[in-house]
């Protein structure tokens, strides 16, 4: 059956992901930028309300690009040590979602070795940096090699999920690490992204759109949506 992970910034995306049926929850602060690591406090709250299936933190210290000084790197390790202090609070499943690039497009192995070695035995996810990789096979090896357990990615250079490029990427993963299907994905195309890609896994926002500000939070109403497309037994 298809993963759903619905990316949150708040306790009320927590709580819609979960009453919707959703599985599992990536948490973060500013979405507007993509995503930063969240507070502390937020963290903890969002453990004792998150679906069955756990919560995967974002661990990212500034917008902009992913090629980080080594101070930076520091900095987000010492972030995954301090919330694995949180994640003792819990039964679920937990994780962190992290990423970095060496400035020449390719994926930062000191980094990710330092971010496996501090997440301890939780599941890392390489986020959508790596839809910056030029070789994204060869790079799909090497987060297996580093003992990554998924890859979020939309398949391609663009905002917006590319069903042939995740193809490729789905078969060549299967059994070794996850593919987390993303970008652009809503109740209304989701169906069809899993037809074509067998994606074992979707990550989604189901964002509110009120004017005159744009998305405003998570729709819970766009949830339960996204939750009866992917489980109809087409997906099951």
């Amino acid at each position: 059956m298809t993963t759903i992970e619905i990316c949150v910034d708040t306790l009320e995306g927590v709580d819609a992901a979960r009453v919707g049926g959703a599985d599992r929850v990536e948490l973060c602060r500013d979405l507007w930028c993509g995503g930063l690591t969240p507070p502390d406090d937020l963290i903890a709250e969002a453990l004792l309300r998150c679906p069955a299936d756990g919560l995967q933190v974002l661990i990212r210290s500034r917008p902009g690009d992913f090629v980080y000084t080594d101070e930076e790197v520091t900095s987000m390790c010492s972030d995954i040590e301090r919330i694995r202090g949180l994640f003792k609070r819990t039964s679920v499943p937990c994780g962190f979602v992290v990423g970095a690039l060496t400035a020449d497009g390719f994926i930062d192995e000191e980094a990710a070795t330092r971010f496996r070695r501090a997440a301890g035995s939780h599941r890392l996810t390489f986020h959508r940096s790596f839809d910056l990789i030029h070789d994204k096979l060869g790079a799909l090896e090497t987060l297996i090699h580093l003992n990554y357990q998924r890859i979020l990615t939309t398949g391609c250079t663009k905002p917006v999920a590319d069903p042939i490029a995740l193809s490729t990427l789905v078969e060549q993963s299967r059994g070794r690490i996850l593919l987390l299907a993303s970008g652009g994905l809503r109740s209304s195309n989701v169906s069809d992204i899993l037809q074509t890609t067998a994606a074992p896994e979707v990550h989604m926002r189901a964002p509110r759109h009120t004017a005159p500000t744009g998305v405003q939070g998570t729709d819970p109403e766009e949830v339960v949506r996204i939750v009866q497309a992917v489980r109809r037994p087409t997906h099951i």
